[in-house]
């Protein structure tokens, strides 16, 4: 008899666990935030604020969710310091530089260490989850195009990569073989980072560089069919918004592109030997690197209109500033995403990169001039910390090296921010932009390429 009543204790004992558990659970995550203080009551981590969109349901313990994401501290200069301006960590970490060798991962050691992948993703810190169910629901797409440096280019995937997002690499036909090695071993480490199959000999001012986007543009279509935006990046540059603030950004941009053009007259000179554009196209000089919606990239790849401007502008000089910005100021044509505002192209600013010129550019720049594009040092990270723009062109890994640890503590340190519920992002600015005002507003494509 005592049996038969211990065990019926035990068994509504379970349950009634089981049902205040349950509510529990539900006032947790049913609300489509976190509720940090209950947390914090229930296991003493420090959090403050609310999570703005749910996390996935594996994400069940707090102190789990905090492990995701490792801490990243530059021990020997105070990154933090420096982003201020201070002058004396400024003064110190120069003459720390003369005589500093940084330790850099080579060629052959990424082939060897990618033999066991899990180990290799586990060591250099690569974030494998989703963070939340907003990044979760916007996946992106991006392609690298590389020629060296392999250090470098695996540390700007480390930066940008989450598992729901997709990533080309385009490796440089004429890289060595060691580089091309070494980053198929690294793509062959993810299901979603592959090595363009097409590859190109990449020459400045020829179709070649075009080639290169559009090989990766060309397979990143069918490879994930619901990417929203596409970002095309090279080895050498670094994100300035995390990828929470990417998609919250996008968010608002609700399928405007990002590609910066300009009607200036300096510029005709590139094609008037090129004969008259097709379709009565009007041609603009902009940038190579943009920020566009799936739907402008399938009318890139696939649309008729746009294949016989492609071949017009083999006949131009620096045909890959020619392309994009073109086909987007061209509105006529109705596809998701083009500007169609009245204000001229050159007075419509573009978030999509920010590239110090230093004939163009009233910011300065404290690193190195190559090729008349500031190779940024230790001294420009206090204007990179305020900058709006989502990435920043360009770092030599071996130049003033703590210029890019200091830009990996601050992009890690803030991504773990926001996972805590620190994080905060004042989209006005983009809201506001005239590429976002101006855009061409359709429905995105439910069944492309």
């Amino acid at each position: 008899m005592n049996l038969n009543r211990f065990c019926f204790v035990l068994i509504a004992t379970v349950f009634t666990s089981f049902l205040v558990y349950g509510a529990l659970y539900i006032y947790l995550f049913s609300a489509g935030s976190l509720n940090f203080d209950i947390i914090k009551r229930m296991t003493g981590i420090q959090m403050q604020g609310s999570f703005p969109f749910s996390l996935l349901s594996n994400y069940t313990n707090a102190k789990v969710l905090l492990d995701k994401i490792t801490p990243v501290t530059v021990n020997i200069v105070n990154c933090r310091k420096l982003f201020d301006g201070d002058p004396l960590e400024m003064k110190k970490t120069y003459k720390l530089l003369e005589n500093y060798n940084p330790k850099v991962i080579n060629d052959k050691e990424y082939v060897n260490m990618t033999k066991n992948c899990s180990s290799f993703r586990n060591t250099r810190g690569y974030i494998r989850s989703p963070l939340n169910s907003l990044e979760e629901m916007f996946p992106l797409a991006f392609s690298i195009v590389m020629y060296k440096d392999v250090y470098q280019a695996e540390r700007l995937l480390r930066s940008i990569y989450r598992p729901q997002n997709i990533y080309c690499i385009h490796v440089d036909r004429k890289a060595a073989r060691d580089v091309k090695e070494a980053m198929k071993c690294i793509a062959s480490c993810f299901e979603n980072v592959f090595i363009a199959s097409q590859l190109h000999s990449v020459r400045w001012g020829t179709i070649s560089v075009l080639d290169a986007e559009l090989s990766c543009m060309t397979e990143l279509l069918p490879k994930h069919k619901s990417w929203k935006y596409f970002i095309n990046l090279t080895g050498q540059e670094f994100p300035l918004r995390t990828n929470y603030e990417l998609v919250r950004i996008l968010t608002v941009y609700n399928g405007a592109n990002d590609i910066w053009g300009t009607t200036d007259r300096r510029w005709h000179a590139r094609w008037k030997d090129a004969g008259k554009p097709p379709y009565n196209i009007r041609p603009l000089k902009g940038s190579v690197h943009i920020v566009a919606n799936r739907d402008f990239v399938n009318f890139l790849i696939t649309n008729r209109t746009a294949q016989e401007f492609y071949k017009w502008t083999k006949k131009t000089r620096v045909p890959d500033e020619t392309f994009f910005p073109t086909l987007n100021y061209n509105p006529q044509f109705g596809v998701r995403g083009q500007y169609n505002g009245s204000k001229p192209s050159h007075k419509v600013r573009s978030f999509s990169r920010l590239k110090i010129w230093t004939q163009r550019t009233g910011a300065g720049c404290h690193g190195k001039i190559v090729r008349g594009i500031c190779i940024l040092g230790i001294g420009d990270l206090p204007l990179l910390r305020r900058r709006d723009e989502f990435f920043v062109n360009k770092f030599h890994w071996n130049y003033q090296s703590f210029t890019l640890d200091c830009m990996e503590e601050l992009y890690f340190n803030r991504t773990r921010n926001e996972y805590e519920g620190n994080g905060n992002i004042n989209t006005s600015v983009y809201e506001k932009a005239e590429i976002v005002k101006y855009s061409v507003k359709k429905e995105m494509t439910k069944t492309t390429v």
